[in-house]
């Protein structure tokens, strides 16, 4: 059995075809699709990296409590809007946002470097396409996909306009200025405010500008931790203030999600 996805070679950016359990191009480059469903296009000077299996658990434990739901029924409401078929989700974690898009687009791609991340998306089995690979440096044709959305991820702006067809969408959310504000005031002394994207992109045109703001209650203390875990604030507080996180037993925080999207300029 042969099948067509939108892959190209990582090596000689030929089209990837299926054939069995890999994918070869016409050069006949192979790379193995694991059992999961996921297929690795990392090339070898590109490491694996990416969250590790800790962090990964701990924000696929805190998503799946629904702490988050209204950014992503926020997002799944503006890709219907935007009528976006083809979408790819850049730097796309452990899939929470991902699988969930599958049921309003035609075709989804998922890209992370992290493997145990993409080994935690493809649980979902809901035909997301999933692949180790680098967000700055797709294995997909040009103009190939009418959709691009990058959560909490980096952004390479001339990458995502060469995968995108004309007209297509780009999503782009960072945290807001006061996103997780009481978690960092219970860690740290001093809190400074999240700086927000001031970058002016060449290449497209911002077409919306919103700040998704709600307040959550964590009521288990194991949720709080979690909510840590999954932070880079994970890796920069001391001792002391993780045994003090460790001692509440729930905490109301300030959710600030910055969304922005632009239409590609060609």
């Amino acid at each position: 059995m042969i099948e067509k996805r939108r892959y190209v070679c990582p090596k000689c950016r030929e089209q990837l075809f299926v054939e069995g359990k890999s994918m070869y191009c016409k050069n006949r480059h192979c790379y193995d699709i694991a059992k999961q469903g996921y297929i690795n296009l990392l090339l070898g000077n590109q490491k694996n990296s990416g969250d590790d299996g800790s962090m990964v658990a701990a924000r696929t434990k805190f998503l799946r409590t629904g702490y988050y739901e209204n950014l992503q029924s926020y997002l799944m409401h503006k890709i219907q809007a935007y009528q976006i078929k083809c979408l790819v989700d850049a730097g796309c974690g452990e899939g929470y946002y991902t699988n969930c898009f599958a049921s309003v687009c035609d075709e989804v791609y998922g890209f992370d470097m992290s493997k145990c991340a993409i080994k935690e998306a493809c649980k979902a089995r809901l035909g997301v396409h999933y692949a180790l690979a680098s967000v700055a440096d797709f294995p997909l044709e040009a103009s190939s996909v009418d959709g691009v959305i990058s959560i909490f991820a980096p952004i390479y702006e001339d990458e995502f306009h060469r995968i995108l067809e004309k007209n297509g969408i780009f999503i782009r959310v960072e945290p807001g200025e006061q996103h997780l504000l009481e978690l960092k005031q219970e860690l740290y002394e001093q809190v400074e405010y999240n700086k927000l994207n001031k970058k002016e992109f060449q290449k497209f045109i911002k077409i919306e500008d919103e700040i998704l703001e709600n307040k959550i209650y964590v009521d288990k203390q194991e949720d709080l931790f979690a909510l840590f875990q999954m932070t880079p604030y994970y890796y920069r507080t001391s001792k002391q203030a993780i045994m003090h996180l460790k001692e509440l037993s729930h905490l109301a925080i300030t959710t600030q999600f910055h969304v922005e999207i632009y239409k590609v300029d060609k």
